[in-house]
């Protein structure tokens, strides 16, 4: 097959017009009719767009050959711009959750803080449903982005390498972090006793939740910040392993189950509604050691 005959079917097959396909590369729509009658070729910036856009390689675009090619040559090229788009992408669900299980947790700050439990209830059950929401509409979300979870990525030497340096950086940062998340959770009840000593049981209470939902957060964060970079700092490992194409889902499984173990804890009694929380953030914390100690051996 030729480019042109390529394009065309790759075209079709993701269920693009010729105009919608144009619009997509900033091009005209006779530019795009142009490559596929083999009358032209785009430009190199085209090329590597159009690659990305189909999940296929630049070696199989140029090299003519029959399609059984695709199979062999797939891959899925990054651009830095992608990268940034997926990063981004992957913090800002990390944040949502981040956002839902905090207010899940601090909701409890009223029932501390207002003397009356009748008029704390409001606030209460405020927070706890916008911190369920949260999640909700975090599970939600459009799944952007899937190819890179599932393809063999194929990156510039020079922006993988630059990629990876930072990873480094970042994950230094990252482990700061969990430090700090164990450090407020070890010291959290030793500063609850204090301050409910100086201050009063109720202020002391108060700050528990708010030194509960911190450690918490910083351990949210820093755990899918880095399974992110991870992504695509280690996609071969990440991709030729069968239980590294699905080893994070878990995740999405556990949010849901966890927020409901958290109501069913606090409408019923039946446990701590702090216990289901600590219980999957330690998971995390599982998780997120592995992800050290794997970035470890491999160097």
């Amino acid at each position: 097959m030729t480019f042109g005959q390529k394009l065309k079917a790759l075209r079709k097959e993701h269920g693009y017009s010729q105009e919608e396909f144009a619009q997509h590369l900033d091009v005209s729509r006779q530019a795009v009719s142009k490559w596929e009658s083999d009358k032209g070729m785009p430009e190199t910036d085209k090329l590597l767009q159009i690659s990305t856009i189909f999940g296929v390689t630049l070696d199989y675009l140029l090299k003519e050959g029959s399609t059984d090619e695709k199979q062999q040559d797939i891959g899925y090229y990054v651009s830095r711009e992608m990268i940034n788009g997926f990063l981004s992408y992957k913090r800002q669900g990390a944040k949502r959750i981040t956002i839902g299980v905090s207010l899940i947790i601090l909701c409890n700050l009223f029932i501390s803080v207002i003397p009356d439990k009748e008029i704390a209830l409001l606030p209460y059950w405020i927070t706890m449903v916008l911190g369920i929401a949260v999640l909700v509409w975090h599970i939600f979300q459009p799944k952007r982005y899937k190819e890179i979870a599932k393809k063999q990525l194929l990156f510039d030497d020079a922006i993988i390498k630059d990629f990876r340096m930072e990873y480094e950086k970042n994950r230094k940062r990252y482990v700061v972090m969990i430090i700090a998340g164990v450090i407020l959770l070890v010291l959290g009840p030793g500063i609850t006793l204090v301050t409910m000593n100086f201050l009063g049981s109720n202020i002391g209470i108060a700050l528990s939740w708010v030194i509960n939902a911190l450690w918490i957060a910083l351990f949210i964060l820093a755990g899918l910040f880095m399974q992110a970079e991870n992504m695509i700092a280690r996609n071969a490992e990440y991709i030729e392993t069968k239980s590294s194409r699905g080893r994070f889902a878990w995740v999405y499984v556990a949010l849901p189950v966890t927020a409901i173990a958290v109501v069913i804890g606090i409408v019923v009694n039946a446990w701590s509604p702090v216990m289901p929380i600590i219980a999957l953030f330690c998971a995390l914390l599982v998780t997120v050691c592995k992800l050290l100690m794997e970035g470890r051996n491999s160097k």
